[in-house]
């Protein structure tokens, strides 16, 4: 059970056939960086968390809080990718548009 199933108290992952519109506003969004997140993620597409510290500069924990409150607003969903070697997956984050 990963971090956001333990917070949440639900699985993270969002059925495709859910999909929520970005209004470009981004009124029910507080914090200034979930909009930076949002944004980023919109332009280019899904990224690693490590991804996403390179191109904020925020602390890796401070980016985690944010992409946990854009999870549970239904804005970012977490898959990871398909691997067939040893390792853990990579994961990613993506804009539900």
């Amino acid at each position: 059970m990963n971090q956001f199933m333990k917070i949440s108290g639900k699985n993270t992952t969002v059925p495709p056939d859910v999909e929520r519109s970005i209004s470009d506003d981004y009124s029910d969004i507080a914090h200034e960086l979930d909009r930076h997140l949002v944004e980023i993620l919109r332009s280019e597409g899904p990224l690693t968390r490590s991804k996403l510290v390179h191109l904020t500069g925020v602390p890796r924990s401070t980016l985690y809080d944010s992409l946990l409150r854009l999870i549970l607003k239904g804005y970012v969903v977490r898959f990871s990718e398909e691997r067939t070697e040893r390792g853990r997956p990579k994961v990613y984050y993506k804009i539900l548009q």
